[in-house]
C-alpha cells in the first residue's frame, strides 16, 4: 500500500501503479475533511437495496460484491439478502462498513429510499455554525422522471455507524425540486451543491446553489 503522495512528475511516469481502498462498487463523489485528522469521505452507489458512506483508510477493504452496505449482498437475486456471508476478505482482513447507509428506492425491505447517494463535505466554513464539523450530503432524487433530490447532515463519531438527518434549506423545506449532481467546497470552508433538471449532461438548466444562514 503507499505510504504518502506518489511524485509523478510531468514526462516521468504515465500511471502511479497503486491501489489506496477497495472493494467498492460505484464511488459517486469524494472529499478530504479540510480539517480535523483530514478523513477521506466516499459516497458509494449501492446495487438494489443500500447506498453508502464510507470512511475511507488506506488498504480498506468495503466489501463490493460481498456487502451491500451492512447487508450480505445476493449476485443470484440483488434484491434477496444472503443469509450470511464472509466477514473478511482472502488476506484475512476485515471487511469494513459503511459508516452511514441509505436505502435504495428498490429496497422492498423499507419504504421510500433514493436512486443514488451523492458524496459531500465535511462543513468548516463560519457562515453556518450549527453545522461545524459535521457532514453534508445528498441524494440524487427519490426517482428519475421527477427530480426531488435533499440534503442530509450527519454527525462523525470515533464509532462505526454515523446518524443522519434531513438538512432542509429555508427556500427550500421539502426537497429541493432538482437532481443533485454533486458538492464543491471553497477556501473558506463554505459549501455548494451543484443541480440541474437534467438526468444527464444535458440542457442548459444547472445551478450552483451556495448553503448559507437564513
Amino acid at each position: 500500500w503507499p505510504t504518502r503522495q506518489t511524485d509523478c512528475r510531468r514526462g516521468c511516469c504515465t500511471a502511479c501503479r497503486e491501489i489506496w481502498a477497495y472493494g467498492f462498487r460505484n464511488p459517486y463523489r469524494f472529499s478530504f475533511d479540510m480539517g480535523g485528522s483530514r478523513q477521506l469521505l466516499l459516497g458509494d452507489a449501492g446495487q438494489s437495496l443500500w447506498e453508502e458512506i464510507n470512511l475511507v483508510t488506506r488498504g480498506g477493504n468495503y466489501g463490493w460484491n460481498v456487502r451491500e452496505g451492512n447487508i450480505c449482498f445476493n449476485a443470484d437475486s440483488d434484491l434477496l439478502v444472503r443469509p450470511s456471508c464472509p466477514t473478511v476478505d482472502s488476506t484475512g482482513n476485515a471487511l469494513v462498513g459503511p459508516v452511514i447507509q441509505v436505502q435504495n428506492l428498490a429496497n422492498p425491505a423499507v419504504s421510500g429510499g433514493i436512486t443514488v447517494v451523492v458524496g459531500g463535505n465535511v462543513y468548516r466554513g463560519s457562515a453556518l455554525p450549527g453545522l461545524q464539523g459535521r457532514y453534508i450530503f445528498g441524494s440524487f432524487s427519490s426517482n428519475f422522471v421527477n427530480p426531488d433530490g435533499r440534503l442530509y447532515v450527519a454527525t462523525p463519531t470515533s464509532g462505526n455507524s454515523w446518524s443522519y438527518e434531513p438538512l432542509a434549506p429555508k427556500d427550500y423545506p421539502g426537497n429541493l425540486g432538482y437532481f443533485v449532481k454533486g458538492f464543491g467546497q471553497d477556501l473558506s470552508g463554505e459549501m455548494y451543491v451543484t443541480v440541474s433538471t437534467s438526468l444527464g449532461l444535458a440542457g442548459t438548466n444547472g445551478k450552483v446553489f451556495k448553503l448559507v444562514a437564513p
